[in-house]
């Protein structure tokens, strides 16, 4: 199979791309570390420039780089193939950013444990065989292989990372939703295969105060940080706040109230954005955004971590800076649906 050179400047390190895959594809076969997000080209973080070389997109990806992006000589390393040998520019990366903490690979599991959050979200517990351990850090996710079918579907961590004989999914049931599907009809002990662990999202080593805001299944993630954050002992003050549509669509309420035993600093605000005919509901109502928006001062020295659909993000996202929070210091997962 062809192959081409991709070389890391200033580093002189090199590795092969094949025609098949992208450049962070062969970056992660190679065990290199760069930067990306979420895998498919829409949010930019893995945007490089080329010192040379020449790359080319499949139709309908590469969102996150305009044209003039192109002509200026910037690569989309999660969509772009080489057609050439390259040479990368990597301008603000160390050296020691460039080998992964837990490097990805393929792992063999079994569905254990199944059951429903609410009516269209699923937990599903995948046991890995042979005694094996996936060590990850909180926030990352995992690829798992739809039987039968090309391609995989993406999803973050539930578990702690202390619980790394495993991995905990919650998935979003949708009406055409194939791998949710399987998931539902298959029965315990199915085999699948899964690759991980992948993703920059995870909780910096800092004192900040913590806001957290998700929606949907982005409550996978955070609370896998949390329990993180409860097994070290961080003292760190933490707000987090969950949006949904109705009050039956809240899920994983008493395992979060355990949170404000372990974590002196913790606060949950959850929100229904339709109370209609709920008279039992007395919390925050309102889109979980407009309810940060209204409850949160200045935010100058916060840091934040937002899980969820990509409109809630991006809406997050601009209060918090309005609220004067830095860019850098708002970290986000943005969530696909693709069932």
């Amino acid at each position: 199979m062809l192959t081409r050179r991709v070389t890391l400047r200033p580093f002189d390190i090199a590795f092969d791309c094949r025609e098949d895959e992208t450049i962070l594809e062969a970056a992660f076969r190679a065990g290199v570390n760069l930067r990306y997000g979420c895998r498919h080209g829409g949010c930019g973080a893995c945007r490089t420039p080329l010192q040379s070389g020449e790359v080319e997109y499949d139709d309908g990806r590469g969102s996150a780089v305009s044209e003039r992006d192109r002509q200026a000589g910037i690569a989309l390393l999660c969509c772009a193939r080489p057609i050439e040998d390259l040479e990368l520019l990597l301008e603000d990366y160390e050296v020691s950013e460039l080998t992964p903490e837990f490097p990805p690979r393929q792992y063999g599991v079994t569905l254990s444990a199944k059951r429903m959050l609410t009516p269209d979200v699923l937990l599903a517990t995948f046991s890995l065989e042979d005694g094996e351990r996936i060590d990850f850090a909180a926030g990352q996710y995992v690829e798992i292989d739809l039987p039968g079918q090309a391609g995989h579907r993406a999803f973050s961590f539930a578990n702690a990372p202390g619980k790394n004989d495993r991995v905990t999914c919650m998935i979003k049931l949708l009406p055409d939703g194939a791998f949710g599907t399987f998931i539902q009809r298959a029965p315990l002990n199915e085999r699948l295969t899964l690759r991980g662990p992948f993703g920059q999202f995870r909780i910096a080593e800092t004192a900040a105060d913590i806001i957290m805001i998700a929606g949907g299944t982005g409550m996978a993630p955070i609370v896998s940080m949390l329990a993180d954050l409860a097994a070290s002992g961080s003292r760190r003050v933490i707000r987090f706040y969950y949006g949904a549509r109705r009050s039956c669509d809240l899920f994983w309420l008493e395992e979060i109230a355990e949170f404000a035993s372990r974590l002196p600093g913790f606060t949950f605000v959850p929100a229904v954005a339709d109370p209609t005919g709920e008279a039992q509901w007395e919390g925050e109502v309102g889109l979980i955004t407009d309810v940060v928006d209204r409850r949160e001062p200045a935010l100058q020295r916060c840091e934040a971590y937002l899980c969820g659909p990509p409109g809630m993000i991006d809406s997050a996202v601009g209060i918090l800076r309005s609220h004067g929070m830095f860019a850098s210091r708002i970290r986000y997962d943005k969530f696909l649906g693709t069932g």
